[in-house]
């Protein structure tokens, strides 16, 4: 069944870490959702400088000093005490190791809008299911305890790894940005996709074990 439709007092009552896994030991996740630190910078800046991760972002290429991505993380975690993104560490539970970030972005209360974005910057963690999982967790809290209605995302063209995943996660594609961004000397088109508050509800809990079973695809 379906939760009922509710209307949060606060509708950004963001908490500073998502339910730890020890607190939930039949939790079959393999990762947990946290704040960020301004200890994490050191490794975000790797993940910056990784041509992996450039690949499949929309944003061009930039040379980040090491100043610079402690302002942005020390600007990043202002912004979630605002609450004005809901930014989130992806955490393996096994070591607590930090392998990847997941965020909302441009909240819309009024609409009960939001965009996701995600991605695993560790190499080596890449292709073994954490995106979906911690999606997962992401949506659970955006629909069931902001009251979201929509959550979208757009991907470039050429990502066809996380177009893939985002198939299978169950997105609806909205159509083709075309020729929106420009990226390593071309013009690219952006798909567009979301997932309504009813769609996510409706499939939750066979999602809940195919995307922590042993059945896992992502980038």
């Amino acid at each position: 069944m379906d939760a009922p439709e509710h209307s949060p007092q606060d509708p950004m009552n963001i908490p500073e870490h998502m339910p730890h896994p020890m607190d939930a030991p039949a939790d079959p996740f393999r990762v947990w959702l946290r704040a960020l630190e301004p200890e994490d910078a050191p490794v975000i800046y790797r993940w910056r400088n990784d041509p992996g991760y450039l690949s499949g972002v929309e944003s061009i290429k930039r040379y980040i000093s090491t100043e610079t991505e402690k302002r942005w993380i020390h600007q990043a975690i202002r912004n979630h005490e605002e609450k004005r993104v809901v930014r989130l560490g992806i955490v393996l539970k096994a070591t607590d190791e930090l392998i990847g970030m997941v965020h909302l972005s441009n909240i819309d209360h009024v609409s009960r809008h939001a965009n996701v974005g995600s991605l695993i910057g560790e190499p080596r963690h890449r292709g073994k299911g954490y995106v979906a999982e911690a999606r997962f967790l992401l949506f659970e809290y955006g629909f069931m305890e902001l009251g979201l209605q929509c959550i979208s995302t757009r991907i470039l063209a050429s990502n066809t790894a996380s177009i893939r995943s985002a198939e299978r996660f169950g997105y609806v594609k909205e159509g083709v940005l075309r020729r929106r961004i420009y990226k390593e000397g071309s013009f690219q088109d952006l798909i567009a996709y979301s997932m309504l508050r009813e769609e996510f509800m409706k499939k939750r809990e066979a999602w809940r074990s195919r995307v922590a079973g042993p059945a896992r695809e992502e980038t």
